[in-house]
């Protein structure tokens, strides 16, 4: 598996940090799945500590059938994704949903973004 990630940090103390990640040195590696996690502790692969808002163990990132998807780990505060028709009312995560690139999440008050492979 080639596929890198980046994900962009949209808000919040860490706003338009980027975050590079491989499935040789990051997250977990089962034939050609990758997944990482999201959330508070430092043994998190996208660890947002400065978010209290953020569940030990928040949500989960998916690399399956050439494409991401997220899934929310029964956290406190939900996962969610931005709402492209009303500004106002994002969509909460239930269960595992595909997350396109560009497209923007949030985990606790933190928004975040896969940006597009180069």
């Amino acid at each position: 598996m080639e596929h890198a990630l980046i994900v962009m940090v949209m808000s919040g103390v860490e706003d338009g940090s980027l975050l590079k990640f491989r499935p040789d040195k990051t997250g977990e590696l089962h034939e050609e799945q990758w997944s990482l996690n999201i959330g508070r502790r430092d043994e998190n692969d996208v660890c947002l500590r400065n978010d209290t808002f953020v569940s030990r163990q928040h949500a989960r990132l998916h690399w399956r059938d050439e494409r991401w998807w997220l899934e929310d780990c029964d956290s406190t505060n939900g996962t969610f994704l931005e709402n492209m028709d009303d500004f106002f009312l994002d969509r909460r995560v239930k269960g595992i949903v595909p997350l396109d690139e560009g497209q923007l999440f949030r985990v606790g008050r933190t928004w975040l973004r896969i940006q597009p492979n180069e």
